[in-house]
């Protein structure tokens, strides 16, 4: 069995996902306290930043394997 891009770009965004989800849901549960208000913290954070690349190359992913799909 052969993994293809659209499998590949799929792992990626749920990672990414993930990544994004992962604060909040902690901070909804109160296992984290939430940031000051203005303080830009989250933008700064590692895990933002890896979500963010994650969920750019999956996007970047998914159109390839449409363009190969549709065979152009």
């Amino acid at each position: 069995m052969t993994i293809g891009l659209n499998q590949i770009a799929l792992g990626l965004g749920i990672l990414g996902f993930a990544c994004f989800a992962w604060p909040i849901m902690q901070r909804l549960s109160g296992k984290a306290a939430p940031e000051a208000l203005g303080s830009g913290k989250s933008l700064r954070s590692p895990l933002w930043w890896a979500g963010f690349v994650l969920t750019v190359a999956a996007i970047f992913l998914q159109r390839i394997a449409s363009q190969q799909a549709g065979g152009g």
